[in-house]
This record gives C-alpha cells, structure tokens and sequence, in this order.
C-alpha cells in the first residue's frame, strides 16, 4: 500500500467531532459521513480511560488520515473486511482481512492509510496507558515491562505478526455490536466484554512475554520484507514469481511467503495483484486507454480474462467504469 497518489486528510475530516466526546463515557455515540472520497458510519462506546469503534466504510479515493492522539495509550485493530495500513513507532504497518495487532506509540503524530474501491469492516478499541497498568496489577511481570515501555516512552509496534481473529475473538466483538439491551443492562454488558476482550489479549501477551520477552522481528527482517514490497511495487508489471523473487533477495520461497504475509497481512500475489488493479482503476479514468490496452499492459493475454479479475476485484466491469 504505497503512499503515492493517497488523499490526505485530517482525522476532523473523516471523523468529525469523535476525539471531542472521548472524555464522556457515553454508548452509542454514531457519525456518518458522506463525501466525495466515501462513506462510513462510526459508532463509538466511551468508557473510563477505554473507547471502542466500529467502523464501516467504502472509501472511493484512496485515503492517508493523519491524526494525533495526545494521551498515551495502547491501540488494537481488529480488522474483519479491507486492507488497512497505519503509521506508529517510525513505520508503516499493514493489517489484512481476518487479523489484528496492536501498538503503544509515545509519538502523538500517526495516521491510516485505506485503499480505494474498498470496503473496511473494523473494530477498533483503545485504552489509556495508565488504565492499562492498573489492570494488569504490579504483580504481574507484565506491568514492568508496560511500565518500562512507558516511563521511558518506548514504542512498542505489536506482537511479532499479525494475530488472525479467532471465533472467540469474533464471538465477543459481535457480542459488543449486537447487543439487543438497553439502559443499564446494556452498559454494563458491554462494558463486561470490553474487559473480556482485554483479558483475552493480556493472556496472549503473558504467554508472548513468556516465550521470547517480547522479542520483535530482527531489524533486518523487517527491514528486507519492506525492501520487498517496495520492489514489487516498482516491478509488479514484469512476470513474477517466487522464485525469482527469492533469488532476487537472497530468501527462500517459504521464509518469503510465510514472511511477507506475517508482516503485510496478505500474500505476495495477493499484493501483486492489488497493485495490479489499482493501476489499472488508474489507466481506465484516462479516456486515451481502451480495456484491451489496459489488459495488454497488465499482461493479460485475453481482454475477457482481465475484465473477470477486474470485477471480481473492484465488484464492477471496467467497462462500467468507463462510462
């Protein structure tokens, strides 16, 4: 997900007035939207020091929103639908469909990056640094190692991969968005799977501190898995394969899918294939490029075969785009 060609906007743009109300606990406190890059309804639970959001979207234009977040605090991205991207600790991060992570960032400067065409089906949940802490207790090993991170504002850009969202994970998010209660039941409700959902991932980060301290990736991974993804935005015309790819970056072809897809969220192909299209969403807005010439450029032997993955990637024929 590049950076190139994004629409930048502010967060008071895309979400007006939520960061004003974050102090109020409050349930259901929706915005819509309508404008000529998209559409969304955010609706959004406040509690002491937590605040969750469920966003549903469909953003024409692709979307860089930058925003600052001047309390400390710990965000979890639970992402059921898009490819979503987020800048936090120096580095942009990518979340693909059916994952989620988290992050403590010091640094208030951070945005979301959304890609066009795309529909976003997400849960968003965020805690305050110190509540956190309370939570965990100062028996818990985990609350030196948090409280660390904080005093000496550590960044901490989440667990080592992307976490696919389990059917417990998903049983208590859905829990959250459909639940029928009212008045009190219902804040009380769900308030308790709030919690619930933050006792599920403290037991993920006990047994990660466990394991490895909470070791991340070797800087040079990370840093090689980028220098991939930014090649193959420079390359993803020519006739890829992994192997090639592979010899190109000196990594064999199961570190390289399995690794590519832990930092990304998505596959090599998958990826190869979204910068595909969008290039080609590109190419047809201009009216000297026919369908025919478009595939041709793609690599499509046959117009028809680029026609079917373009519908079935954007949900409309090219030719409807056209018009």
């Amino acid at each position: 997900m590049s950076s190139n060609n994004f629409l930048r906007l502010d967060y008071s743009d895309v979400f007006p007035a939520t960061a004003l109300l974050s102090n109020q606990p409050a349930l259901d406190i929706e915005f819509k939207l309508q404008a000529d890059f998209g559409s969304h309804i955010c609706t959004n639970h406040f509690f002491d020091g937590i605040q969750t959001s469920f966003l549903l979207a469909e953003f024409s234009s692709a979307l860089e929103i930058s925003y600052e977040e001047p309390r400390r605090s710990f965000s979890f991205c639970f992402n059921f639908e898009g490819n979503v991207a987020s800048r936090h600790c120096g580095q942009r991060y990518d979340l693909g469909k059916g994952y989620y992570n988290f992050f403590f960032d010091p640094d208030p400067a951070k945005a979301h990056y959304f890609n066009s065409g795309s529909s976003y089906n997400i849960f968003h949940m965020t805690i305050e640094a110190e509540k956190l802490l309370s939570l965990i207790g100062q028996d818990d090993p985990l609350y030196d190692r948090f409280a660390d991170c904080i005093l000496k504002e550590n960044g901490i850009p989440g667990f080592r991969t992307n976490l696919p969202l389990t059917v417990q994970v998903k049983s208590i998010i859905e829990s959250i968005k459909f639940c029928p209660l009212k008045g009190a039941a219902r804040r009380l409700f769900i308030e308790s799977k709030v919690y619930e959902l933050l006792a599920l991932q403290i037991e993920v980060w006990q047994r990660e501190y466990e394991t490895s301290g909470f070791q991340q990736p070797l800087v040079k991974d990370v840093e090689l898995m980028h220098a991939i993804r930014e090649y193959l935005q420079v390359h993803f015309q020519d006739d890829l394969s992994l192997k090639a790819i592979g010899k190109e970056f000196g990594i064999n072809e199961c570190k390289l899918k399995s690794g590519f897809k832990a930092h990304f969220g998505r596959t090599v192909f998958g990826y190869i294939q979204e910068l595909r299209m969008e290039f080609a969403r590109q190419l047809l807005s201009q009216k000297s490029f026919t369908v025919s010439l478009v595939a041709d450029k793609l690599g499509y032997r046959n117009a028809n075969h680029f026609s079917t993955a373009f519908k079935k990637y954007f949900g409309e024929s090219p030719g409807k785009l056209r018009s």
